[in-house]
């Protein structure tokens, strides 16, 4: 999906910051052809070292999808029927997939106001003789609160498990999302910050026990998990992926770059009472812009008036997750008040390293304008 098509200006653009390294690439495969290298080669090795540099954790492990990530890690930690996590509504239908299918609760709590992330102080009341696992989601690449959420795990003996799938180059205190946890998911989805160009994942681990039994469970090896057997699976990631994220890595801080400066200008031009919050320097956090979202009574509306702007766009979560078809294998600990708005209200307006600062300026007026005259 290119920046334009017919003038449109696509939320996503997958081929623009392709171009600049298609040689890289091209010779990339050809050498791996040459070789007979495919699954779990050099690529992968050197790649699963630069990302836990990366995201200053003990070891990383590739693996096929960012869902896949999610499941060895939760699978991992000992979860399995009847075994609550407590994670949030307000996200992508695989956070819950991946419980769900170890025969574990997913067990919803609210989400805050003002950046949409799960809502620290309503976790601890969640909390059963059940539950293992709290399962933050730094959604759209917003920290959550780790202080607090890891202080409440910590009191009550529980793992964390980020799902850090949509905040690669987050930082929460100055430290990267991802490495707060025993564990933590990423994903290389082609649309994600770090994109490859098919499915990908990894999985972050604090220590080398938990990398190495993960190693084992993604490539069919069976292990004991608390004395109980747990079969592993096919869950590689492939070299032409590894290959393809090295390259954009390398070029990470540059795209990201590009990503910030049409925030910027979204942000001076959309009230901040209507858009995602800008964090202070002072706190250390940072935010990637996996979704530029913004909030409005009349989402409906401003849709059409993007719509016919030629603008594409985006709306999250609608249904939020404990109004989906698989709420029925899920907890809802109190009220889902503002998930709910939430799901009326927002929608994301393009955001990527192609997106012209022309574009921007055009779209973040578009959405002031229609913020002051409805």
């Amino acid at each position: 999906m290119s920046n334009k098509t017919d003038n449109r200006v696509n939320r996503y653009d997958l081929v623009s910051p392709m171009m600049p390294c298609r040689e890289e690439l091209l010779e990339g495969i050809d050498r791996l052809i040459r070789t007979g290298s495919y699954i779990l080669g050099n690529e992968c090795t050197v790649l699963e070292k630069e990302m836990a540099e990366a995201v200053e954790c003990k070891d990383a492990i590739g693996v096929a999808s960012g869902s896949a990530a999610l499941y060895l890690a939760l699978q991992l930690s000992g979860v399995g029927p009847g075994v609550e996590v407590i994670t949030t509504p307000y996200t992508f239908v695989a956070t819950i997939e991946a419980i769900i299918r170890l025969g574990g609760i997913p067990v919803f709590v609210d989400i805050r106001h003002e950046d949409l992330n799960i809502d620290h102080e309503l976790i601890e009341q969640a909390i059963t003789p059940n539950t293992k696992v709290i399962m933050p989601v730094h959604i759209f690449g917003m920290p959550c609160e780790m202080d607090t959420i890891t202080a409440i795990a910590e009191k009550h003996g529980l793992d964390i498990i980020e799902d850090n799938c949509q905040a690669f180059g987050s930082l929460y205190h100055g430290k990267p999302c991802g490495s707060f946890s025993r564990m933590s998911a990423l994903s290389f989805y082609p649309t994600k910050n770090l994109p490859g160009i098919g499915d990908g994942g990894m999985v972050f681990c604090k220590n080398q026990d938990d990398a190495d039994l993960i190693r084992k469970l993604r490539g069919h090896q069976a292990v004991r998990i608390n004395g109980i057997l747990r079969a592993g699976w096919n869950s590689r990631i492939d070299e032409i992926q590894s290959l393809v994220i090295r390259i954009r890595l390398s070029r990470f801080k540059d795209e990201q770059a590009d990503r910030d400066r049409a925030a910027n200008i979204y942000n001076n031009l959309i009230p901040e009472s209507n858009r995602l919050p800008v964090p202070s320097k002072e706190s250390g956090n940072r935010v990637t812009h996996h979704q530029y979202w913004v909030r409005v009574d009349n989402r409906d509306k401003l849709a059409q008036t993007l719509s016919d702007a030629n603008v594409d766009f985006g709306v999250y979560y609608d249904p939020a997750l404990h109004q989906d078809e698989l709420s029925e294998y899920c907890r809802v600990a109190g009220k889902m008040t503002e998930a709910e708005a939430a799901g009326r209200q927002v929608i994301a307006i393009p955001i990527h390293q192609a997106l012209a600062d022309s574009d921007a300026q055009r779209i973040g007026e578009l959405v002031r304008d229609h913020i002051e005259n409805v």
